[in-house]
C-alpha cells in the first residue's frame, strides 16, 4: 500500500512550478512507495486531519500574508500530532511573518546570491537521510538563512546544529562560513525536513537532489535506517581485468555491505582470492556449496556470459540476490527467464551497467539537460578499430555471445538511456571477413530507429582501419563529439549564434562505487535501483534484433518487453 502525500505549491511564477510538479511526481512513481495529491489551494493546510496524509511536503513562495490562522494552526497541528512534513526550497522563505511556523522551521530566509553553482558536502553520513550519500553539486539559489529571534545574523551549521533537536545533514560554503543545506528537527510527535536548494529544474533533475526529497519523505513518514549487513559473495574469480577482487572491494567499501566469500571452479583461482583477500570467510569450488551458506544474502556473477542466465537463476531460486556483470545474458529468453525467476522468488536481480557513472557519459547528459543542443535526433558511437580480437573465450561466439555483447552492451545501454522513447525497429549488419581463427564476428552494427525519430548508430568492429570517433550526438540546436579523451566538443545554437568550446571531462568513470551504493540503498532502503533488469533486458533485446535483422537483410522489430 503507497502512503499518501500532500504536495502543496504555488506562489510566485518565477518558481516554474508546473515542471517541477511533474518532477515532483516522476520522483514519486520513480521510486514507487508514495503517491501525492497535488494542489496550490493553502485551505487543505486548514482541514488536514491525523492519518489523512503521512506527510506534507510545502513547496510555495512569496505567500507571506496567506497562511491565516486557520491555516497554520491546521498545518503545525498536524505535525504536532504526529504527521510529517518537508519544506522545500522556497517553503523555508514564504510565510517568514508567521513566528510559529518559522519557529517550527528553526530558521528563516534572509536573502540569497545569484544564481551559481556550489557544491553541497554531507556533514552527517549517518542519518538515514544522507547515508551512503556524496557531496554533489547544483545551480541554484543558495539559501541563506537567519535564526528567528536574530534577522541580521545568517545561520551556520554550528548555529543550527546546537539548536535544540535540530540535525544539519548538508551544508555548502559562504564567504568562510559553512552554512545548512538540508536539515531535520522534531516538532511535537511530528518529524520535519528541510531541503534548501530547488530553484532550478537542473536542480530537480539533478539525481542527489532527488534523493535528498525522497528519503525526507520517507524520515518523516516513519523509514528508519536499516542494520543489517548485506553479505556477499563473487562466483567467479578469473584473472582477466581481476574483476572477482574488483567487484568484492567495491562491496567491502561500501557502507551496509560486506564480502564474506569467493567461489571459482578453478582451484588455483581460489587459492589466489585466499591470498588476495585472506579477510573473507569463505572460499569455494562449486556453487552448490557456495549456496548452502545461509547467511549469505547477495551473488556477483562474474562468470563468462553463456553463464549468467542458468547460474544466476540457480541462485535466484536459492533465495540470493544477483547481480551480474554485464552484458545481463546472450538473449531475450534467457533475460525473460532470469527476470521470471527474481519475481518468482521475491529476489532483486541486477546487471552491473555501472559505466552509467562514466564521467564523459555525465558530461554529455548534462550538457542535454542544459538544452544546449536542443532535441536530440541521432547518435553515432561505437568501439572501432583494426585489430585481432585474441584468442580467449571472448573471442567465442558460443560462450560470448558474439562481437557486440562486450563494449555493445555498454554503447547500448549508454544510449537507450539518452533516447526517450520506444524502440521502433533495428537494422543489423553482422560480418565474417577477416579473423576465421575466432568465432565472433568481426564487425557488428546496430540501426535503431525510434519512435519519436531519433536514430541511433552503434558501430562494433576489429576490421574498420578508419575508426569513427567513440560519440557524435547531434541536435536541433547543436552537436557534441567524444572521442576518448578527458575533452569533448561542443557547438551549440541554442542561443541564436555558434558557439564552439572545448569541455574538460571533470567528473570520475567507472561508476563501481555509485553503483553498489544503489544496490544497497535498495536493499537496505527501499529505494528504486537505478539500473533495472528490465533495462538490460532491453540491451540484450537490441542486440538479438539486429542479429535477426541481418540474418534476414531486412530491418526487425525487438522481441516483446524489449520495446
Amino acid at each position: 500500500m503507497k502512503k499518501k502525500v500532500l504536495y502543496v505549491w504555488g506562489g510566485a511564477p518565477y518558481h516554474a512550478t508546473p515542471t517541477q510538479n511533474k518532477l515532483f511526481q516522476q520522483i514519486l512513481a520513480d521510486d514507487g512507495r508514495f503517491e501525492a495529491d497535488l494542489t496550490n489551494d493553502l485551505d487543505a493546510l486548514a482541514s488536514l486531519r491525523t492519518g489523512q496524509y503521512a506527510a506534507v511536503v510545502l513547496y510555495t513562495s512569496d505567500q507571506h500574508d496567506a497562511l491565516t490562522p486557520e491555516r497554520e494552526q491546521g498545518l503545525l497541528s498536524y505535525i504536532r500530532n504526529g504527521g510529517g512534513f518537508v519544506g522545500l526550497h522556497s517553503a523555508i522563505a514564504c510565510f517568514n511573518q508567521n513566528r510559529h511556523y518559522v519557529e517550527m522551521l528553526g530558521g528563516t530566509f534572509m536573502h540569497h546570491p545569484p544564481q551559481h553553482e556550489f557544491e553541497v558536502t554531507i556533514s552527517n553520513p549517518d542519518h538515514y537521510l544522507t547515508t551512503r550519500m556524496p557531496k554533489f553539486s547544483v545551480y541554484d539559489e543558495l539559501y541563506l538563512l537567519h535564526h528567528p529571534s536574530n534577522p541580521d545574523v545568517i545561520v551556520e551549521t554550528q548555529h543550527l546544529a546546537s539548536h535544540s533537536g535540530m540535525t544539519v545533514l548538508a551544508e555548502t560554503q559562504w564567504q568562510g562560513a559553512r552554512v545548512p543545506m538540508a536539515y531535520v528537527c522534531g516538532y511535537g510527535h511530528g518529524k520535519v525536513a528541510c531541503v534548501l536548494p530547488g530553484h532550478t529544474d537542473l536542480t530537480w533533475k539533478n539525481p542527489d537532489f532527488q534523493k535528498l526529497v525522497i528519503r525526507s519523505i520517507a524520515w518523516v513518514t516513519g523509514a528508519k535506517a536499516s542494520d543489517k549487513t548485506i553479505r556477499c559473495a563473487a562466483l567467479g574469480y578469473g584473472g582477466a581485468f581481476n574483476m572477482g577482487a574488483g567487484h568484492l572491494e567495491w562491496i567491502a567499501a561500501t557502507p551496509g555491505m560486506q564480502a564474506v566469500a569467493v567461489c571459482d571452479a578453478d582451484p588455483k583461482r581460489v587459492e589466489t582470492a585466499k591470498t588476495d583477500l585472506p579477510q573473507l570467510q569463505g572460499y569455494f569450488t562449486h556453487l552448490d556449496d557456495l549456496l548452502k551458506v545461509e547467511e549469505l544474502d547477495l551473488i556477483v556473477d562474474i562468470l563468462p556470459h553463456n553463464l549468467h542466465a542458468p547460474t544466476a537463476i540457480q541462485a535466484l531460486n536459492a533465495g540470493k540476490h544477483v547481480v551480474t556483470e554485464k552484458p545481463f545474458c546472450i538473449s531475450v529468453d534467457e533475460a525473460n527467464n532470469m527476470i521470471g525467476a527474481a519475481q518468482q522468488n521475491g529476489r532483486m536481480l541486477n546487471a552491473f551497467h555501472n559505466r552509467r557513472w562514466d564521467g564523459d557519459y555525465l558530461l554529455i547528459q548534462d550538457l542535454i539537460k542544459r538544452g544546449l543542443i536542443g532535441e536530440v535526433f541521432h547518435i553515432e558511437c561505437g568501439l572501432s578499430g583494426y585489430n585481432h580480437p585474441g584468442f580467449w573465450w571472448r573471442s567465442n561466439k558460443e560462450v560470448s555471445g558474439g562481437v557486440m555483447h562486450d563494449w555493445g552492451a555498454h554503447f547500448l545501454d549508454w544510449a537507450l538511456n539518452l533516447v526517450p522513447s520506444k524502440i521502433a525497429q533495428v537494422t543489423g549488419n553482422f560480418r565474417k571477413l577477416v579473423w576465421n581463427a575466432v568465432s565472433n564476428e568481426d564487425h557488428g552494427q546496430a540501426y535503431i530507429r525510434f519512435e519519436n525519430g531519433t536514430t541511433v548508430d552503434l558501430l562494433i568492429s576489429s576490421i574498420t582501419a578508419l575508426p569513427r570517433t567513440k560519440w557524435r550526438i547531434f541536435g536541433s540546436k547543436g552537436a557534441i563529439e567524444a572521442n576518448w579523451k578527458d575533452e569533448l566538443q561542443l557547438v551549440s545554437h541554442a542561443n541564436g549564434i555558434e558557439q564552439k568550446s572545448t569541455v574538460k571531462i571533470t567528473l570520475p568513470g567507472y561508476g563501481s562505487t555509485q553503483y553498489y551504493r544503489n544496490i544497497a540503498d535498495h536493499l537496505l532502503m527501499g529505494e528504486a535501483l537505478i539500473v533495472k533488469p528490465e533495462q538490460a533486458r532491453r540491451v540484450i533485446g537490441v542486440i538479438d534484433a539486429a542479429q535477426r535483422s541481418s540474418a534476414a537483410g531486412h530491418s526487425v522489430a525487438v522481441a516483446m518487453g524489449c520495446e
